[in-house]
């Protein structure tokens, strides 16, 4: 199965996140027209902040906001990345939720 994907752009003090048009697509044939949220801004304290510093469960958690699906069938799609959409740099990958 395909990996989710999800875009990350960053600004300023945090950064938005949505599904690539491509996990859109897959998730609307396999799941029909189940409502889900287009994308999720996280925000932090500081300008200087990193990816880095976001904890691990968060971003199994985005994943879980954005496709309304559970760990075992985020598990099942082979896990999920985020990506930068423009030159496709890897932020975080997890073969499991």
């Amino acid at each position: 199965m395909s990996q989710i994907v999800i875009e990350v752009g960053k600004q300023g003090i945090g950064a938005t996140f949505q599904l690539s048009p491509r996990t859109e697509r897959i998730l609307g044939s396999r799941m029909g027209g189940c409502p889900r949220v287009s994308s999720v801004f996280i925000s932090f304290d500081t300008r200087n902040w990193d990816f880095d510093q976001i904890p691990g469960p968060m971003w199994a958690q985005i994943v879980m906001l954005l496709t309304g699906l559970d760990e075992q069938r985020i598990r099942d799609f082979g896990g999920f990345k985020f990506v930068n959409p423009v030159d496709k740099e890897i932020f975080f990958e997890s073969l499991a939720a």
